[in-house]
């Protein structure tokens, strides 16, 4: 596989590159299917990893891989070649199978350069050890070490990193006849007498792919679970092997003598599911064994939110949030940057839920604004409300028609809740639960879930609704708040991942040719458009200025309302004063301790409100005698 680029093994498959890996149609599906990932890796088994969103057999959909690339079907290879598959160094039937019988049978374990070490007679286990002139009765004082141990070295040398880990030496001679890299331990199974599989033999199965052929009885189990424990640090795969048709007590040996061939047990081997870390793994770890789990974060929008990471949006009414959530679907699709923030173009699946009418409206004058065509954007819309838990698996299904997507929009958490109570921790839990199944969807999404914070929430109190127990079960909380017409997008109460800083939109109100009632009259909607750096500067710039001149209207017009400091200001348009305003800048004031109500609840300054309006009227003054 190293032979190959992506683009042209996607070219071979029918399919494209995404990002890090190859989607294309797996074996048996139509040519617009896209259940198929491929990334190359050098360090993969066979150079490639490949996985099937539709659940497909996973060797079937590799050797559909490399038949559609031109490369060889797999098979177990010679120790001649660099390559980590199952490893045969002769052809089948190189020698006659040794059979159980009663005449003692002699084994030398030899150290890697040869040296005899060991020597085992069966039956009765009975040891001696090499002391350089002559064999010595009772087991060497050094470590142990594994039978066939030369050829183990000898094979990883010429890259063959497999290995069968069996209960005897009879079952090893027996495999390395048939071609395989095998070996055992001194002493076989632990049946109460014999020799453990102990830790000191681990250091010469470290980066191999082992495979363990337990006996058909309780000592096989219990030999290959100490193989497995004590393996599982190092070793860098790790599979039990059970062989069909086993008489009790049968072993690999009587297997062979059954009929088993090599080829038989090449495919045994390749089926066998790799035991996982989490169920063999010792409970600590060293610090290198610790660092294997970092996985790289993987960016949807750089430096902001991750696939496989789901995050709550949370906003009041009004605020934005869809506004915005449909443009970062936007750009999203066409991969365009958001702000300084640079974006990868993928697939975008949008839930339509509270309100899909007011949703649609604003996709189209979006698309107006933006210049993109809302029929051929990559942008896919489920609409309306439903059972989630219900239809999930047909929704992940049609995701995988569509060759999975990269981002998935909730429009909102209230709208698809399946629950009684929202506020209740133990069914907000299990929501958040059930949103977080979407980031198994093919593709690995990002996911979005837009909702509505807390009762009376302010803009230092966005959280979503649930509480506790909804914010647990994200990775993020995002926050939209709107002062006039700019939404600031930031996070608070969770977050994983580097802090970043706020973003900020700007809320227009356009209207779309497209866009018209039944008469044909123009219908206005709002769309977000994200801030350049100088404009939010000079947004920043203008908010601190409407904040300076309303500090010093409450200064010079104590005790007059909303209203009245509104006509002072010259906040007035053609609807009326603009209290709402008014307020909005007051909310600030307040937030900074500047300004407080008063019992009548009109403005009044506080200490620092009156130290900061002496230095305001002292810069009036200093700009007053510049320009006199």
């Amino acid at each position: 596989m190293m032979h190959i680029s992506p683009q042209q093994l996607a070219q071979a498959l029918g399919g494209e590159v995404s990002g890090n890996q190859i989607l294309a149609p797996g074996p048996g599906h139509s040519p617009k299917d896209r259940s198929l990932s491929i990334r190359l890796d050098d360090a993969a088994p066979d150079g490639m990893v490949v996985h099937s969103f539709a659940g497909d057999d996973p060797l079937i959909c590799k050797d559909y891989v490399r038949d559609r690339a031109g490369l060889a079907k797999w098979e177990p290879q010679n120790p001649g070649t660099a390559n980590n598959a199952l490893s045969r160094m002769t052809s089948r039937a190189a020698k006659p199978v040794a059979k159980a019988g009663t005449a003692p049978a002699t084994y030398i374990y030899r150290l890697q350069d040869g040296t005899p070490y060991l020597r085992v007679v069966r039956p009765g286990f009975y040891q001696s050890h090499w002391n350089g002139k002559e064999w010595v009765t009772g087991a060497p004082k050094g470590p142990k070490i594994p039978y066939r141990l030369p050829e183990m070295v000898a094979a990883a040398r010429d890259g063959v990193m497999d290995v069968v880990v069996v209960e005897g030496e009879k079952d090893a001679d027996n495999l390395a006849a048939l071609g395989f890299i095998a070996t055992t331990n001194s002493g076989g199974a632990d049946t109460g007498t014999g020799t453990k599989f102990t830790a000191d033999l681990a250091e010469w199965f470290e980066g191999k792919n082992v495979y363990v052929l337990p006996d058909n009885d309780e000592p096989g189990d219990r030999h290959a679970t100490q193989v497995v424990e004590i393996l599982r640090p190092v070793a860098k795969t790790i599979r039990i092997v059970r062989l069909p048709g086993l008489a009790d007590r049968g072993d690999v040996s009587d297997w062979i003598e059954a009929g088993g061939t090599a080829d038989d047990l090449a495919t045994l081997l390749r089926h066998a599911p790799e035991i996982r870390a989490e169920t063999t793994d010792r409970l600590i770890k060293s610090s290198a064994q610790f660092l294997e789990g970092f996985t790289p974060p993987d960016y949807l929008i750089d430096g902001l939110v991750q696939r496989r990471f789901l995050y709550s949006v949370t906003a009041p009414t009004g605020h934005g949030k869809t506004a915005v959530a449909l443009l970062i679907s936007a750009h999203k699709a066409l991969g365009l940057p958001i702000g300084k923030h640079e974006v990868d173009p993928g697939r975008v699946l949008y839930f339509a839920g509270e309100n899909p009418d007011d949703v649609r409206m604003r996709w189209i004058a979006l698309s107006e604004r933006m210049g993109f065509d809302s029929k051929t954007i990559d942008v896919h819309f489920l609409e309306g409300t439903f059972k989630v838990s219900d239809l999930i698996a047909r929704i992940k299904q049609e995701v995988a028609d569509l060759g999975g997507v990269s981002l998935i929009v909730v429009d909102t958490s209230a709208a698809y809740f399946e629950g009684d109570e929202e506020n209740g921790n133990v069914q907000a839990g299990a929501h958040a639960r059930m949103f977080r199944q979407l980031l198994k969807f093919p593709g690995e999404p990002c996911t979005l879930i837009l909702c509505h914070p807390v009762k009376n929430a302010q803009a230092d109190n966005l959280l979503p609704r649930g509480g506790g127990a909804f914010i647990a079960e994200v990775d993020g909380n995002l926050t939209c708040w709107k002062t006039e017409s700019l939404v600031t997008l930031h996070w608070q109460g969770k977050f994983r991942g580097p802090d970043f800083a706020p973003l900020t939109f700007q809320l227009e109100t356009v209207s779309s040719t497209h866009l018209r009632d039944s008469k044909g009259r123009q219908i206005p909607s709002v769309v977000a458009r994200a801030l350049s750096e100088t404009e939010k500067k000079q947004a920043d710039s203008k908010s601190g200025d409407d904040e300076d001149a309303l500090l010093l209207a409450v200064a010079e017009h104590p005790r007059a309302s909303y209203a009245g400091l509104a006509v002072a200001l010259g906040w007035v348009s053609d609807k009326g004063e603009n209290k709402a305003k008014v307020k909005r800048c007051a909310d600030r004031l307040k937030a900074d301790k500047l300004v407080k109500p008063d019992r009548r609840g009109t403005l009044t300054l506080t200490e620092k409100g009156e130290t900061e309006v002496k230095r305001l009227r002292g810069n009036q003054q200093r700009q007053a005698n510049v320009s006199g």
